[in-house]
């Protein structure tokens, strides 16, 4: 599956290499299926191979193997030739049975590596976001991009109490409401819908027509209204606990955050947090295209186009993306929209 532009449908294009090595003549007439989840965070991006192995010459890749990875397109009108490149992936799961036999390889993004994942044990005073991360990328040999803003954002007292780095990363994305993940050695973090890469580029918007989806279904659950989010601190010096709130209208109660927090910017960048995740919560899209697009990632922001007049009208925001190939030249790519707030 190379990339040259030729008539006929649209045919999907890979590119595989193992420790360097270009597999993807070896691979592609073998491709059943290949499917690729990227997350906006938290998780590692996967990655799953399914091939033929009907001749039993396919060789079983050793744990570790470092498989990188590009999708797109060949051919076809409609679509944009080319590859993206969409990283590189630790093989962390083989199987291989049948008949007819099959090979199955499961890769995780090979920027989480294992000692990521080794629980620690550490406590910081009088430290910010940003020092704390830094710290974090240092330890893993990552670099770091970090929001300015978020970079500031102090923490009087916190514990890693047998966390992981890894672990440490999801906390403080949920504490501070933002993307925190590692892609291409780096480690991000930065508001959830801000729409940027590592570099700090923006990156572009997306718009979906009707005509472009193969499947796609809207949703909204029915939730408490709030009106806002309170959250509670200490007030040492009157000794006593007193109340920020982020947010304002809705026609219930303010929601009340559980935690108490040792400062007032504290509590103030929690409740700002829960705030926007309440109001990302309010509808969610799932839709596949019929004909892929690399070039779609997490966090990109854009509009629907023909559905519903409210669903047109909302601003969306990417949570995460699925890429799924096949050996018919078939490419298909699923999106997970949720509001923007």
């Amino acid at each position: 599956m190379a990339g040259e532009e030729s008539g006929g449908p649209p045919f999907a294009a890979i590119k595989v290499t193992l420790a360097g090595a270009d597999l993807t003549d070896k691979i592609a007439p073998r491709l059943i299926k290949l499917q690729l989840s990227e997350k906006r965070g938290e998780e590692a991006d996967s990655l799953e191979l399914e091939l033929h192995d009907h001749d039993n010459l396919l060789d079983i890749p050793p744990e570790g193997a470092e498989l990188e990875v590009s999708i797109g397109w060949q051919r076809g009108p409609g679509v944009t030739i080319g590859l993206v490149d969409k990283g590189k992936f630790k093989v962390d799961e083989v199987t291989w049975g049948g008949p007819p036999d099959v090979l199955t390889i499961r890769a995780r993004s090979a920027d989480f590596t294992a000692g990521f994942r080794v629980r620690k044990e550490k406590k910081w005073t009088g430290t910010t976001v940003g020092a704390v991360l830094r710290e974090i990328a240092g330890s893993n040999s990552l670099s770091a991009s970090i929001d300015g803003e978020l970079a500031g954002k102090e923490l009087p007292v916190l514990a890693q109490d047998q966390r992981s780095d890894a672990a440490m990363l999801r906390f403080l994305g949920r504490r501070f409401d933002a993307v925190a993940t590692i892609k291409g050695k780096t480690l991000i973090f930065s508001p959830i819908g801000k729409g940027q890469t590592a570099s700090g580029k923006a990156l572009p918007a997306f718009n979906v027509t009707r005509q472009s989806g193969d499947r796609y279904q809207w949703s909204r659950a029915a939730r408490e209204e709030y009106g806002g989010v309170e959250a509670r601190w200490h007030d040492k010096d009157k000794s006593k606990r007193t109340t920020v709130k982020a947010g304002a209208g809705g026609k219930g109660t303010p929601k009340r955050l559980k935690r108490t927090y040792h400062t007032e910017a504290e509590a103030k960048a929690a409740a700002e947090a829960e705030h926007k995740r309440v109001q990302r919560a309010g509808a969610s899209f799932d839709l596949t295209l019929a004909y892929g697009d690399a070039a779609l990632y997490p966090e990109q922001k854009g509009k629907l186009q023909g559905f519903k007049p409210s669903i047109d009208e909302t601003d969306w925001l990417v949570s995460e993306v699925t890429h799924t190939l096949d050996g018919s030249g078939g490419f298909r790519t699923g999106l997970k929209l949720e509001k923007a707030a």
